[in-house]
């Protein structure tokens, strides 16, 4: 039997979203380059297949029952014994949460979808997967960039909703300590974001900051929202790598204002294209990360090997190396993933681990940290800046 990198279960009974789920998780798979023939879909049919030995990541579909006999408990007991991750999936609202599931998923946080939402839910559950898997980065960081005499409101309302649906929203009037200097955090938020999100009113380039924001954005490689206003022009998307421009019209205002907030349906609409771009932007960053990597160890004659991970091996001054590249900023949350190649990276041999990152807009005190990082663990950081130094050294 074939072992498969990555096994995607999904269990109970299917309400007419188990196709969709699928078809949508294979195209963010592929956005990020990953081979598809890594990933197995297990269900009922073909239980027999799955191991505890591969990453797995179960979506319960839960719907009531009259006798509380739900389908496919015995898989799923064994699947929670086991401590894979697991997302219950009800219809409706979440107020009959329990009588949709088993007892057993009762601790569980799970999601609510309803056909209003639909569109909206599944992206939220594919990427809800590839965080699961550590394909997408867990703390889904936007940054939102407006003009304050132009959009406040707005820009607010945003804040406020996407951190109900779990992103954690860069606002600079909200998210700047008193103490902080402020540009500096403000180009080191973004440098860790994965999505911009422009409110482009009359006299968004208007101001030399917002400029800035743009050009750094674009720099960074960041999927970039571009929610234009009523007779504004989108021609802000040409800057951008990776954009998904959103006409909003006076009718999308609260009455038709549009210096007020934005009406459920627009709203929806803006956070649903926020998860559906988050996949491609990490695939662009990551794959302009490794391919500047390879190109600078060409042109130093060296011989560089990406395998199917995203991972990268070479040999340098006779030591096997291997060199792991992560979008945004290093943390120790990617240096403890890292760890969990150690095992495997052991068996061939690779004694020296590198992670590799972009310290473009990386405040001093995080670099610092990083090389303190670097004094106390086997695994090191190389910024991207260096490596023509490294490679000769």
């Amino acid at each position: 039997m074939k072992k498969y990198c990555y096994q995607l279960i999904i269990l109970g009974k299917d309400f007419g979203i188990k196709n969709e789920i699928i078809e949508i998780f294979q195209r963010r798979v592929e956005d990020l380059g990953i081979d598809w023939s890594s990933f197995i879909i297990i269900d009922n049919e073909n239980c027999e297949e799955y191991t505890d030995s591969s990453p797995a990541f179960c979506i319960y579909l839960g719907a009531k029952t009259d006798d509380n006999n739900f389908t496919d408990s015995d898989f799923l007991t064994q699947v929670t014994k086991d401590a894979s991750l697991l997302l219950p999936v009800v219809q409706g609202t979440l107020d009959n949460f329990g009588d949709c599931i088993p007892e057993i998923l009762n601790n569980y946080n799970g999601i609510n979808l309803s056909e209003e939402d639909r569109n909206q839910k599944v992206e939220q559950i594919v990427n809800n997967i590839l965080e699961g898997f550590s394909l997408l980065k867990k703390n889904r960081k936007i940054f939102i960039s407006y003009k304050r005499n132009e959009s406040t409101n707005v820009a607010i309302q945003l804040y406020e909703n996407l951190e109900k649906h779990g992103f954690d929203v860069f606002l600079d009037t909200h998210s700047i300590r008193k103490s902080e200097p402020f540009q500096d955090e403000l180009w080191h938020q973004m440098a860790d974001s994965e999505i911009v999100i422009i409110l482009n009113t009359s006299d968004f380039l208007g101001s030399y900051w917002t400029q800035q924001e743009l050009a750094t954005a674009s720099q960074l490689l960041l999927g970039i929202v571009i929610i234009s206003w009523p007779e504004n022009s989108d021609v802000i998307a040409k800057h951008a790598q990776i954009s998904y421009p959103l006409k909003v019209q006076n009718s999308d205002f609260e009455n038709s204002y549009i210096h007020s907030t934005l009406k459920e349906k627009p709203l929806s609409k803006i956070i649903e294209s926020v998860e559906s771009i988050r996949a491609r932007t990490l695939a662009s960053r990551r794959d302009n990360l490794i391919s500047n990597f390879m190109k600078m160890a060409e042109e130093e004659g060296y011989q560089a090997y990406l395998d199917s991970y995203k991972i990268i091996s070479m040999v340098k001054n006779d030591k096997d190396i291997i060199v792991i590249p992560a979008v945004g900023i290093p943390k120790s949350l990617n240096y403890e993933l890292s760890s969990s190649f150690v095992e495997e990276i052991k068996k061939k041999k690779f004694e020296n681990i590198f992670i590799l990152y972009d310290a473009t807009c990386v405040r001093d005190f995080w670099l610092r940290h990083l090389k303190w990082l670097d004094s106390s663990l086997v695994i090191k950081s190389l910024n991207i800046l260096e490596v023509p130094t490294w490679i000769n050294n």
